[in-house]
């Protein structure tokens, strides 16, 4: 899948925005404040329908304008969402969208940027959402297991707040979660799989060292163990009002050669296991969906040293397109064509 081109009204500070992409390799430079990030932000909420910077999608539109405008031509569709203080309206192809889960993933786009090595020290609520995210990109099983499974959520917490727990629709509750969240464990389990199937090899022709690269998945239970484990949940659930058990208490952490990440890595080595881990990420995309995704990078090659930067743009798939921002063009090493858009203070392309 490709961008054609993008389209922006109101959209953070910009009150009019045209763009048009080259099918390869594109450079979007300018100085900080003109807009770059907001591009690539536009492009991850027509993939994602949700920003990377902010949970509330207000903060999008133009300062004292009512609402913002993004359309995306790729070379298989139109994608529109016009964002509201309220709400957002999701269209393909001038037809509205009224499920989120139909949209998600239509345009698939993965984002590199500095921020990322945030993803080590977040709470593991923060890392279950970036998990959420890529897999109900490519898996509308698991976006609608997900989907299900916290409406459950909600009404099962809602009951062990009462006094009087009503038996029966608990029982009820927990036999309708069991499928879902054995759904949400294969599902996540497939995910770790093929990341770790990848992120080794791409750790070592980015970074040239020899380490090896694992994610490990701190799953809930074995599939064949989650009534057994609802069941003994019981006493807990009552004493902490809340549900203590299920996916949404799932983590996962990365290891290097058989240590924590954490304890031996420097920031370099991490922001090279990152990297490795977005690279893996796109062959996952591949091979679910059979496309090849939009990289973005975000800021990312001015971090890296000179042989850094020349690995990770040689080990990028030929077949992508690829969407590049930084402060000035003398940062970049690039030997391939491409295409150059430059902002300017004050001045909207």
């Amino acid at each position: 899948m490709l961008i054609k081109t993008l389209r922006l009204n109101d959209y953070r500070n910009y009150s009019r925005c045209f763009v048009e992409f080259d099918p390869h390799l594109n450079i979007i430079i300018g100085k900080n404040g003109t807009g770059k990030t907001n591009i690539l932000e536009s492009i991850i909420m027509v993939s994602n329908t949700k920003s990377f910077r902010t949970q509330n999608d207000a903060d999008l539109i133009r300062k004292n304008k009512d609402f913002a405008r993004i359309e995306l031509v790729s070379d298989e569709a139109i994608y529109k969402v016009v964002i509201n203080k309220k709400n957002k309206s999701l269209y393909i192809n001038d037809q509205i969208i009224s499920k989120t889960s139909q949209f998600i993933g239509k345009l698939n786009a993965v984002l590199f940027k500095p921020s990322d090595l945030e993803l080590f020290t977040q709470s593991p609520g923060e890392r279950r959402k970036l998990l959420d995210i890529e897999i109900s990109k490519v898996s509308s099983r698991y976006i609608q297991a997900l989907v299900k499974y916290n409406s459950l959520l909600k009404d099962k917490n809602k009951l062990l707040k009462e006094l009087e727990i009503d038996e029966t629709l608990f029982s009820v509750i927990n036999e309708s979660m069991v499928p879902l969240i054995r759904t949400i464990i294969e599902e996540r389990e497939k995910f770790f799989l093929t990341i770790n199937d990848n992120i080794t090899e791409m750790y070592q022709m980015i970074s040239g060292r020899e380490s090896k690269i694992e994610i490990i998945y701190k799953k809930c239970a074995e599939v064949e163990k989650i009534t057994e484990q609802l069941i003994n949940s019981r006493d807990k659930d009552n004493y902490y009002h809340y549900a203590t058990f299920g996916p949404h208490h799932e983590d996962y952490h990365f290891v290097m050669d058989g240590y924590d990440l954490n304890s031996i890595a420097s920031q370099g080595q991490k922001r090279m296991v990152l990297i490795a881990f977005k690279f893996a990420l796109i062959k996952y995309i591949q091979i679910y969906t059979g496309n090849t995704p939009i990289v973005l990078l975000d800021d990312i090659l001015s971090e890296l040293d000179r042989d850094n930067e020349e690995r990770l743009l040689n080990i990028l798939p030929k077949e992508t397109q690829v969407i590049i921002t930084d402060t000035d063009i003398l940062n970049l090493r690039i030997k391939d064509d491409y295409k150059l858009i430059e902002l300017k203070e004050g001045y909207h392309v």
